[in-house]
């Protein structure tokens, strides 16, 4: 049942037709089109394809529709500003790496690069960033690139020890060789995220990317210390567990078609398994092999990251999901104020719509009545 406020008696009500009030949609559409308002008529046309499915309006309005030139996608750039502030912050980290890279003696230098540093980046993301659309996803893709590119640099050159002076055991790398390896990651990691980022990237699978090498990261590291090796082989096991599990996330968010809600709900299980780890060893008080203090967290975080997904596998959100927005109502309790479906009340906007009306205190003579839904209600 539909109640509705309309603009005519409620005797004439009972005369109305679906083929009426589709055929004055429909002719409603065609002045809109002839007008050149083809995006108001094809959403017209739609609505009675949609709402009077079975009439000869609709057929018309199926017809019109294929005959409408395909309709323009707007372009996604909710990715832009994410861009820009993370090419402003790199500018920034490439203000002070060059004039160390350079060997620059005393703060001027330095000053220098971070007074350039910032607005060269900011400038360059934005040159970047109006030259294409940048979804979030693919915004993402670039800068975690570029800063997974940067840590790996970091990481392998300490990894491999690069040259450092022979003779000294505990010297660790060069810092020239760490800051060039650092830069020339960073630079391997825009370049690969860009090209990356030219087909379509989701936000989930964006998101279960870098989450995915963070955890890897976390287990390489707690594994090392599990098995108690030494600082080579420590940076080595971060390095390589921390890539299989950017490549396990990317994979995992594309073949899944995990949502970015659902990959940080599933990462909240592992955070709060593994701090409840460290919480376990600190009451029972840290023993003195590192390796013990280690094998808890760890396990605690596998466990936490399976209860995730366990747990949110029945919740992946459409779309839209969580806006505040209510269920969207089919047929004919669609676009009134009040919805109620069974238990459920739901408050929409009212979607008035056209119909042809007899009135039977002016001889029956037709004419066009608008109807605003209030209350529908489906039992």
């Amino acid at each position: 049942m539909t109640v509705g406020a309309l603009a005519v008696p409620t005797s004439a009500v009972a005369q109305v037709t679906a083929a009426d009030s589709a055929a004055v949609l429909v002719a409603t559409a065609g002045d809109f089109e002839a007008r050149g308002e083809l995006e108001v008529a094809r959403a017209l046309y739609e609505e009675v394809v949609r709402r009077y499915p079975d009439t000869p309006g609709a057929e018309r309005a199926r017809a019109r529709l294929a005959g409408l030139a395909p309709a323009t996608t707007p372009q996604d750039r909710r990715g832009d500003t994410e861009f820009r502030v993370w090419s402003t912050l790199y500018g920034l980290w490439l203000g002070v790496a060059v004039p160390s890279l350079a060997d620059a003696h005393g703060s001027e230098p330095y000053g220098v690069g971070l007074l350039l540093g910032g607005p060269a980046g900011y400038l360059a993301g934005r040159a970047f960033s109006r030259s294409r659309s940048l979804s979030v996803g693919q915004a993402r893709t670039i800068t975690w690139a570029g800063t997974w590119g940067v840590w790996q640099g970091l990481g392998w050159a300490h990894a491999l020890d690069l040259r450092a002076r022979r003779g000294c055991d505990y010297c660790g790398p060069d810092e020239n060789a760490v800051v060039a390896t650092a830069l020339a990651g960073g630079l391997a990691g825009i370049l690969t995220g860009t090209l990356l980022s030219r087909g379509e990237v989701t936000e989930g699978t964006a998101a279960s990317t870098y989450l995915g090498s963070l955890w890897g990261t976390w287990f390489g590291l707690a594994g090392a210390g599990v098995l108690d090796l030494d600082d080579t082989a420590v940076w080595t096991s971060t390095l390589l567990v921390g890539n299989a599990g950017l490549l396990a996330g990317a994979l995992a968010g594309s073949k899944l078609d995990l949502s970015s809600r659902r990959a940080h709900m599933i990462s909240l299980g592992g955070l709060i398994g593994g701090f409840g780890g460290i919480g376990i060893v600190l009451i029972a008080e840290p023993s003195s092999s590192s390796s013990g203090d280690f094998a808890i967290p760890l396990a605690a975080s596998l466990v936490g990251l399976g209860l995730g997904a366990l747990l949110t596998r029945d919740r992946e959100g459409a779309p839209g999901e969580g806006s505040g927005a209510a269920p969207a109502a089919s047929g004919l309790l669609a676009g009134a104020l009040l919805t109620r479906s069974g238990n459920k009340l739901a408050v929409g906007l009212p979607m008035p719509f056209a119909t042809t009306v007899r009135d039977p205190e002016r001889s029956g003579r037709r004419h066009t009545a608008w109807n605003v839904p209030l209350l529908a209600v489906r039992f």
